[in-house]
């Protein structure tokens, strides 16, 4: 074995021991049958802690290309560790949670873990041809999760609209592949870069239309991943109808992976050395009005919900948008400040919405597996009944609002100081009147707890043992962590801009 060949797979340690613990969970599956499902569980665990210890090492030592592939830099670190830290939460919370029938409770823990070992490659790599077979692993295993409860309508539905929209978004994107492909002569995404400047500056119609229809085509099936209006109709459904650790991964790792490509595609096309003006501020203006109208309809949809998930997966759309106004400052001029500053706001709030959205999603789980309640209404007065759970909750809302002393707040102000400083101040307007709406609907969900409803104590189903103690530890060390860097937020910003392409 040459040393190149060990050090390329030193490199990918952290997806090696994902693939090891999917072996592992499903021999022990094989062996213990569902008497096994807290061993199985364990070893999904095992396998996400050894994966962020492998990524611990090469933080500060990026490995660069490798296999000749996937780029291997601080920026795909940064996305592997909120992707493979979020699904070690999820797999807790999964055991815990009893909407999910024991005979196949093991079966979720290999999937969840393909989701993650998709999600992690497709954060890593600048290839098109690997970008699709990432995309299409972290996929696949996405439609046969959102589908799980068997026995339940919603989730058949659900599975099957994500299915039918995910397949066609897929198709289009991979057409547009095909275009960039047949214009550059390459599947890397810095050759085609090239490629896309040069059709443009030549001048040429026919040029100019290839790289707009490929560029609406790839954009098309990026931003059905990232749930962005006009692509998001499947979120919804999918969210609600999902079983809620399902739910959490799609609100967390498929968005984080989901952009983690986004960013690097338009990096690498349209930001690269053959940058060109022309074309950028054009990209730039779609990028300003889609992240507009995104959060736009994600936040004036939410406020008319009244099951809890559906209201997240309306947040989670809105958010996409706030996340889209660091791409728009990326795009908005061809000065090195604004992508740097765009990126840095970008990548900052992808780390707060991802700690406030594990966390809601959390104590929605909590909350459902003791009193069965997934309706605001169901919600009244609860917060007598389970205070600690409540209070994490609203401090995550709180958070995903924006408000301090919470780490959102500080995303929140870097983003709109990002869009002021690239001249986009219409866009900063529209923000901050988002931001109201979203109080709003925030606020529906501690007022049913808090100030509605009996105050009585309700006895809910008992939920004692080690494992749903350290699902329990885990909310407060998120709703710590939300807080902690909403106050001392210069280590997370620090190690955000160290990640910067």
């Amino acid at each position: 074995m040459t040393p190149e060949l060990l050090a390329d797979l030193h490199a990918i340690m952290p997806e090696i021991w994902l693939v090891g613990a999917i072996v592992a969970a499903v021999l022990a599956d094989l062996v213990l049958g569902e008497r096994g499902r807290v061993v199985v569980t364990l070893l999904g665990m095992a396998g996400c802690a050894l994966a962020l210890c492998a990524l611990t090492g090469d933080v500060h030592e990026p490995a660069g290309r490798v296999l000749g592939v996937l780029s291997i830099d601080s920026y795909a670190v940064f996305f592997r560790t909120l992707i493979i830290g979020g699904t070690g939460l999820i797999l807790l919370h999964t055991l815990v949670f009893r909407g999910v029938e024991d005979c196949t409770r093991n079966e979720m823990v290999p999937m969840l873990l393909g989701t993650a070992l998709g999600g992690c490659l497709l954060a890593s790599t600048d290839n098109l041809i690997m970008l699709l077979l990432s995309m299409e692993l972290l996929s696949l295993c996405s439609y046969l999760l959102a589908g799980w409860q068997r026995t339940e309508r919603r989730s058949s539905e659900a599975a099957l609209k994500y299915l039918v929209y995910g397949a066609v978004a897929s198709a289009v994107m991979t057409f547009g592949f095909s275009l960039l492909y047949g214009l550059s002569g390459s599947v890397n995404m810095a050759e085609i870069g090239l490629a896309v400047s040069d059709a443009w500056s030549g001048g040429a119609g026919s040029g100019q239309l290839v790289v707009i229809l490929a560029t609406v085509l790839v954009g098309t099936g990026m931003f059905f991943k990232v749930a962005a209006f006009p692509f998001h109709f499947w979120a919804p459904d999918v969210y609600q109808g999902a079983p809620t650790p399902v739910t959490t991964f799609l609100a967390v790792g498929s968005k984080a992976a989901g952009f983690a490509v986004l960013v690097r595609f338009v990096h690498g096309v349209y930001l690269g050395d053959a940058l060109n003006p022309a074309w950028l501020e054009r990209l730039g203006w779609m990028m300003a009005v889609l992240a507009a109208v995104t959060m736009t309809y994600g936040n004036i949809t939410a406020v008319l919900q009244r099951n809890v998930k559906r209201l997240l997966a309306y947040s989670s759309i809105a958010h996409a948008g706030y996340l889209l106004m660091g791409l728009a400052v990326m795009t908005s001029g061809s000065a090195d400040e604004a992508v740097t500053e765009g990126m840095d706001s970008l990548l900052f709030y992808m780390a707060s919405y991802y700690v406030a959205t594990l966390g809601a999603f959390g104590c929605v789980m909590a909350l459902a597996n003791r009193f069965g309640c997934e309706e605001l209404d169901d919600m009244n007065g609860l917060a007598w009944s389970a205070p600690w759970t409540s209070t994490f909750l609203v401090i995550f809302l709180v958070s995903l609002t924006g408000l301090p002393p919470t780490v959102g707040f500080i995303g929140k102000w870097m983003l709109f100081k990002a869009t002021l400083d690239a001249g986009l101040y219409w866009l900063a307007v529209v923000a901050a009147l988002n931001a109201v709406v979203a109080l709003f609907y925030y606020f529906k969900v501690a007022r049913a707890l808090f100030l509605r409803g009996d105050q009585e104590v309700v006895e809910g189903l008992p939920s004692r043992g080690i494992m749903p103690g350290l699902a329990a530890a885990s909310l407060a060390g998120l709703a710590g962590v939300a807080v902690y860097y909403g106050l001392m937020f210069d280590d997370l910003a620090a190690w955000v801009s160290a990640s910067l392409l």
